[in-house]
């Protein structure tokens, strides 16, 4: 298929939607948590864990499910994908006590994880060489947009039809994508049958030697953690320390998120414009250890923590927008792409796990003090700058390389 004959942004922009539908999973346990440490009787430190749960099966096997789609197919897998969470969905919707909940979860993590290797495949086969960096950094908002859409009507929801009822209409959301997913995404092409063992080993082991992948993971693990650690607990923070109600809270802390979006699309922007990956990302770690000491600092007033949390959210969102877009350039060829977006998706999954628990424990610890999560967020901040400086001593390196061989127009952008 060629260029002409294969972008489409009204596809790349459907296969987007199921993205942001699949990021609901992700934002709805944050809208609720008020209302689920009510009813539920959970701890702090279990509504950390139930915030990171969805991510514990990603962080255990996430380059492996990145090569199962890659030898299973992109497509296949996304489908496949929709109705676990789907399941997971509904058995979380019935759940009697936590433990339920939690295991309810972990299913809607195994299908989270499954859309999130495939579907950037998919945006990658439906968008040309020149304009597939847009189209990457437009997917790296899946995230923030759809985790903040369901922040801020969720509290709307909740009231009206309770927590269970937000649980079954995202269900219904999910299930309809299918259809979306069906029409958008292309068929694969037929192909012979290979060992499926052999050749999924080979890809994870390829992929785990290439240092750029790697580089990648780790940035990406460092940098989710502390989003997460801040962003999923504003309506918490709101609700318990100002008195808001759930849905003006939930509301605001859906601003905070979704604006991470901008700073996804303008990276993808900015490197079309010649940034260096490693000058975004830097950047984006300065700001977020800022916003980090505002955020949760008791001295200042709330209009201006949240101010704080915005330029956090914001800056943060060039990080995901810059690693997106460099899936491409560091696959050890185009076939690992999957495996390159399992084994980055895997350092996602275990930043998200740590990081929540880890900081609420932290609180915890400190007789509820939010500012104690800083001991948390500001190491994470300084490790995501020093793994983005070397991820682009990398693409020095490869540019080097590629000048020497003859190929200087192709730099790792």
């Amino acid at each position: 298929m060629s260029d002409a004959e294969q972008h489409s942004w009204p596809r790349v922009f459907a296969v987007f939607t199921v993205g942001v539908s699949a990021a609901f999973l992700v934002g709805k346990v944050p809208a609720a948590l008020p209302v689920l440490r009510n009813e539920m009787n959970l701890t702090l430190f279990e509504a950390g864990l139930l915030v990171s749960m969805m991510s514990l099966v990603a962080a255990l096997g996430g380059v492996l499910i990145g090569a199962l789609a890659e030898t299973s197919g992109l497509r296949r897998t996304a489908i496949a994908g929709i109705v676990v969470s789907v399941v997971g969905g509904i058995g979380g919707a019935l759940a009697a006590d936590p433990m339920q909940l939690l295991v309810g979860r972990a299913v809607e993590g195994i299908g989270f994880f499954m859309m999130s290797v495939s579907l950037p495949g998919l945006v990658i086969q439906l968008s040309d060489g020149r304009r597939r960096q847009s189209a990457m950094g437009l997917w790296g908002g899946y995230l923030p947009f759809g985790a903040g859409l369901i922040l801020l009507i969720g509290g709307v929801v909740i009231a009206e039809i309770g927590w269970r009822g937000l649980w079954l209409m995202i269900t219904g959301a999910q299930a309809a994508m299918l259809a979306v997913l069906l029409w958008a995404a292309p068929r694969p092409p037929r192909r012979d049958k290979a060992a499926p063992s052999k050749a999924i080993a080979k890809t994870i082991a390829t992929t785990a030697r290439a240092r750029g992948p790697v580089m990648l993971a780790v940035t990406f693990g460092c940098y989710s953690g502390q989003y997460l650690a801040l962003t999923a607990f504003v309506p918490l923070i709101l609700v318990e320390e100002a008195s808001w109600s759930l849905p003006m809270a939930a509301a605001v802390a859906a601003g905070v998120m979704m604006i991470n979006a901008i700073g996804n699309v303008a990276a993808g922007l900015l490197l079309d414009k010649g940034f260096r990956r490693a000058t975004l990302i830097l950047v984006a770690a300065v700001a977020m250890a800022g916003g980090a000491c505002m955020v949760m600092s008791d001295v200042l007033p709330v209009e201006a923590r949240l101010a704080w949390a915005v330029c956090f959210s914001c800056f943060g969102g060039l990080i995901p927008g810059a690693l997106f877009a460099g899936v491409r350039h560091h696959a050890p060829s185009p076939a690992h792409i999957s495996t390159v977006n399992g084994l980055m998706l895997q350092g996602v999954a275990i930043g998200q796990f740590v990081g929540p628990a880890l900081a609420t424990y932290l609180v915890s610890v400190g007789g509820g003090n939010w500012s104690w999560s800083l001991y948390y967020l500001l190491p994470m901040a300084a490790l995501t700058a020093l793994a983005g400086l070397y991820l682009g001593r990398i693409e020095s390196e490869t540019e080097a390389t590629m000048q020497q061989s003859g190929l200087s127009g192709q730099t790792p952008r």
